[in-house]
Order: structure tokens, then C-alpha cells, then sequence
């Protein structure tokens, strides 16, 4: 038995249903992916509109995607925001 209050309510909300861990996840993801969005627009000093014509979008979609509220494959927009600025994204399994 735990007193950790986190992991009291992931146990009791994720261990055992696959489905809200998935959405856990893309979370956590999401989170990632809006921390380097607003860096990146912090390190090259460009608005929202700036970063999306690189990328042929709308501004309410960086918005989206930087607010965690985007509902497509935020990943897959980080990498296209990664390449038109000539970075990449890094992505690799650690240890939990």
C-alpha cells in the first residue's frame, strides 16, 4: 500500500485500462511537444503567424498545438516545424 497520492490515482484511474493510458500519454506528449514549440518560437523570436506560414498553416493551429488543445498528431507538426527551421527532433526510450 502507497500514500503516494499520484500513484494512488494512477492505480486507481490507469494501471489496469490501456485505453486511458494511451490518452495519458498523448498527454504527456502533447506537453512536450507545446514546450518546444514555444521555445523554438522564443529562440528565433517568431509569432504564431511567423511559424505557421513556414509551415503552410494556420496560426490558430500553432496556437493549438502550443495551448496542448491541437487534436491531430502533434509530433508529426513539431517534426514539420523542425525541418523548415533545419533541426531535428530527437526522440528516444529511457528507463521509466
Amino acid at each position: 500500500m502507497t500514500n503516494d497520492g499520484l500513484q494512488i490515482l494512477y492505480n486507481r484511474y490507469y494501471k489496469d485500462n490501456l485505453e486511458r493510458q494511451l490518452e495519458l500519454e498523448k498527454m504527456r506528449l502533447d506537453d512536450q511537444v507545446s514546450r518546444e514549440i514555444t521555445k523554438v518560437k522564443k529562440l528565433y523570436n517568431l509569432s504564431n503567424q511567423d511559424l505557421a506560414k513556414l509551415i503552410n498553416t494556420d496560426p490558430l493551429t500553432i496556437d493549438s498545438l502550443e495551448n496542448g488543445d491541437y487534436e491531430g498528431d502533434s509530433f508529426l507538426m513539431l517534426s514539420l516545424i523542425a525541418n523548415a527551421l533545419k533541426m531535428a527532433v530527437r526522440f528516444e526510450l529511457v528507463s521509466a
